[in-house]
């Protein structure tokens, strides 16, 4: 992973794992003060980064890195010293080597003695001569810590150990009580010429449900890691000691050093990081060699990727077997121990030095089987240099001054591809995206964002989102501005009657220079989808022919007991869903054919059969459909409906002498709440017309069809993604095909379309205000739910018992079951606040479909 820290003020604590925004809400001096500092740092890091070769001189160092859990063994014999170290460990520059557990008895946590330490410096000070010999090579040592069983060394070339000054060791312990010395970490930082770096060898918690827990000791040992100051050698090799900090740097040159105080930082050591999840059986994944797949699974790099630990850190590429755990002295694991890389090697490079190390080798000594974990080993390039520190200060006040002048000069200027970004037709709950390109044109950084109107709190209309809605560009930089369009049941009212159009003017603002203005338009097509019901119930005509004026003369007139829209609908349903037999609610619309019905219904055309129904041509049987017909329609101003089912005024609660399609509602005549609903269990629709589904010859198999959907509908409830999906039902189960529950693919597009037209209301059928008393009254009884009820507004009580009849019908009629049109309909009739209130809606909902 490469280093993402953003700018050189990041380097004081790269550790923090949640980074400030660049840009925040309002309008704060201080946060403005920041971004420009953080521009200015980002422009005179890339200017020195291109200059560095007036004033640095390169150098190469060889750098060997090994590290090894020997479980408290003795000294490992030459020839296994010999595998894991060889020729390469000899010929390197610089070596370092890390053990851990190198003493496990009870008294080494007493005395801290070093006598295992010693045995282990002899034996491996021969390997390396012994490697060497003949080449005329020394390795001279710099340094070496020990905390317990953490030990570190580090040898150097005698040439390279001659220039290396600053050397400090540290060591921190965070194991029993978050002090104590089996666990935790030695460190050793030192100079290569002008280039500080710091060795760090770790051993983190065990066991692998404690991924939070080397989480966290890592964070601790970046922070009470230190150092004392060093005057002489600057971590950072751009910029000059004397002016650090102005933009970024390393602070003030008096101050403690933190491991990240250095331009390299190696951590090496038994990390303990597994495998997040049991993978099963794992020696066949090994034999195949398909490292990949298990390290998709390693907690280390999950941690890395969520910026938990170790942000930031690059790591060579993992080409060989897990290291741990085995069966000492054999090369198999141990069967009680899922295998895991515990034991690693990883780097990190502050800004500046980004591409300065590169891993040539990154390997394990699988021979080795001394210990339960096989040793490891990294061999990195590592470039170093020397300052040409006058050059370096005249470099950077350079950089400086050319700064100061774009400032002084230059004012930011930015090039849009177009000023104007048309949506075309937008309809109600599609997605629409549109892209813009924006390019720094100007000789400086700019910082964009997009800003308030007086006239509007937010940047943007409700219905439109723009991403990213702010940054900076260095010269000749670009950005794609996303722009989304999305009309839904908060955005729609208006928007459908026309009282807004889709028109919105973005004020783009660059900091210290000109505002541009971009010009956001499209053309809605009103639909009766996000539609308020109190205006639903006044259309007499298709809402996208209407206009702002006829909208406005609609409100005044008389008005439908129930909207067309939904009457079609249920309508549909009844025809050619209950009379046939096929289910309702059961499975998924298709999206495409539920575009249609849509058109259909802005249209107030009616629907066609021919076109919804999968088997529109399929006879036989007293409820099913012949050819469509003008009854499938909404009737005539004035006359009276002509469908075999309920029409719009069978369900309304007016008066008889009043009971027209087209007349006003009068809520002073109205009967009470109670009263209605209770209509409902003297049998809404005519018993006459209650046949047997197609292809059920008595009402016994009807009965047995339902009990059936109703045992379906109660084990397989629909998903809380199907609901915020806006789909009724989320395909068949295992109990549906096992009855082969009957359904036509139109006939649940249509259903779709009904739940998806109450879940689009602006304010719920059962208005929000209600809700927690229908909730309540959901878990007591049907009287306690019809008193719930008393004060709903009367329109709403219209369409609630006209829904209730139709749904009451599908039920006794065997096309659907009650728990499963509570459970697909209750989000959308009740509309629960939080998820905990599902089942209280739907156990309300429940309650009034029963008869009594």
């Amino acid at each position: 992973m490469a280093s993402d820290n953003p700018s050189l003020s990041a380097l004081a604590q790269p550790v923090v794992q949640t980074e400030p925004a660049l840009f925040g809400a309002g309008g704060d001096s201080s946060a403005q003060r920041r971004l420009s500092s953080l521009t200015k740092e980002a422009w005179i890091l890339a200017s020195l980064k291109k200059r560095r070769g007036e004033f640095l001189t390169q150098h190469g160092l060889d750098v060997f890195v090994g590290t090894w859990n020997v479980n408290g063994r003795g000294p490992a014999t030459g020839a296994e010293l010999q595998v894991w170290l060889g020729a390469a460990g000899a010929a390197a520059d610089l070596v370092v080597l890390g053990f851990q557990e190198l003493d496990v008895r009870a008294e080494a946590f007493v005395y801290n003695n070093a006598a295992k330490d010693a045995e282990w410096t002899e034996a491996v000070e021969a390997s390396l001569a012994a490697a060497a010999a003949g080449s005329g090579r020394r390795l001279a040592k710099v340094a070496s810590k020990q905390l317990i069983g953490m030990f570190v060394m580090v040898y150097a070339q005698e040439a390279v150990a001659q220039r290396i000054s600053g050397v400090q060791t540290a060591s921190i312990g965070c194991g029993i009580m978050g002090m104590v010395g089996n666990k935790g970490a030695v460190a050793v930082r030192l100079a290569y010429m002008d280039t500080p770096m710091c060795f760090v060898c770790a051993h983190l918690a065990h066991d692998a449900a404690a991924v939070d827990k080397r989480n966290a000791q890592f964070h601790d040992l970046c922070k009470r890691l230190a150092f004392a100051a060093d005057a002489e050698h600057a971590a950072d090799p751009l910029t000059p000691r004397d002016v650090a900090g102005t933009y970024g740097g390393s602070g003030a040159a008096d101050r403690p050093l933190t491991v990240f105080d250095h331009s390299y930082l190696v951590w090496l050591g038994d990390l303990n990081y597994r495998l997040a999840i049991d993978t099963g059986d794992m020696a066949d994944v090994l034999a195949r060699g398909d490292h990949a797949a298990l390290l998709g699974l390693d907690q280390l790099r999950m941690a890395q990727l969520h910026r938990q630990a170790f942000a930031g850190f690059s790591e060579g590429e993992i080409g060989f077997r897990p290291t741990y755990k085995f069966a000492v002295g054999t090369g198999d694991y141990d069967e009680r121990r899922r295998p895991a890389w515990c034991d690693r090697v990883l780097w990190w490079a502050r800004p500046g030095c980004e591409d300065g190390v590169r891993c040539r080798s990154y390997t394990a000594a699988a021979s080795v089987c001394m210990s339960d974990h096989k040793p490891v080993r990294a061999q990195l390039a590592v470039d170093a240099w020397t300052v040409d520190a006058e050059r370096r200060r005249a470099v950077y006040l350079e950089v400086l001054r050319e700064l100061d002048r774009f400032e002084n000069e230059c004012i930011p200027t930015a090039t849009l591809e177009a000023t104007v970004v048309d949506f075309g037709e937008v309809r109600y709950g599609q997605l629409e995206r549109r892209r813009l390109r924006l390019a720094n044109s100007g000789q400086v950084p700019l910082e964009y964002s997009f800003v308030a109107t007086p006239s509007r709190a937010a940047a943007a209309a409700a219905w439109l989102r723009i991403a990213p809605d702010g940054g900076m560009l260095l010269p000749e930089q670009a950005v794609e501005l996303e722009l989304t369009v999305l009309v839904d049941q908060r955005t729609s009212a208006a928007l459908s009657t026309l009282a807004e159009d889709l028109y919105d003017i973005l004020v783009l603002h660059l900091r210290h220079g000109r505002d541009y203005f971009i010009q956001v338009q499209g053309a809605y097509q009103p639909s009766v989808f996000g539609m308020s019901l109190d205006v639903l119930v006044h259309c007499k005509s298709a809402v996208r022919s209407m206009r702002h004026a006829d909208y406005e003369a609609c409100l005044a007139s008389g008005r439908f007991s129930v909207p067309k829209c939904i009457w079609s609908l249920t309508d549909f349903m009844s025809r050619y869903g209950v009379d046939r037999g096929f289910s309702l609610f059961q499975f998924p619309g298709d999206r495409a054919l539920e575009r249609r019905i849509r058109d259909w219904l802005d249209a107030d055309e009616p629907l066609d059969p021919a076109a919804v129904l999968q088997w529109p041509d399929e006879g036989g049987g007293t409820g099913s459909p012949g050819p469509a017909t003008a009854a499938t329609a909404a009737p005539a101003e004035g006359a009276a409906p002509t469908s075999s089912r309920v029409s719009l005024t069978d369900q309304t609660l007016v008066p008889s002498t009043m009971q027209s399609a087209w007349s006003v509602l009068d809520a002073y005549h109205a009967p009470s709440t109670v009263d209605a609903l209770e209509r409902l269990s003297l049998g809404a629709w005519d018993s006459t017309l209650r046949t047997a589904p197609l292809g059920r010859s008595s009402s016994s198999d009807a009965g047995s069809a339902s009990d059936n959907s109703t045992h379906e509908a109660e084990t397989q409830p629909a998903t809380a993604n199907e609901q915020a999906a806006g789909v009724p039902i989320g395909g068949g189960s295992a109990a549906a095909a096992a009855v082969e529950v009957r359904h036509d693919a139109g006939v649940d597009a249509v259903a779709s379309c009904l739940v998806e037209l109450l879940r689009a209301l602006p304010e719920p059928l059962v208005p929000t205000a209600l809700h927690g008393l229908c909730i309540e009254a959901g878990g007591i009884s049907r009287a306690a739910a019809l008193e719930a009820l008393e004060t709903l507004p009367p329109g709403n009580l219209n369409v609630l018992v006209y829904l209730l009849a139709f749904l009451r019908e599908a039920i006794e009629r065997g096309a659907a079951s009650a728990p499963r049109v509570a459970a697909v309909l209750a989000p959308a009739l009740l509309r629960p606040l939080a998820p905990a209130d599902s089942p209280g809606a739907e156990a309300f909902l429940a309650l009034l479909l029963l008869h009594q």
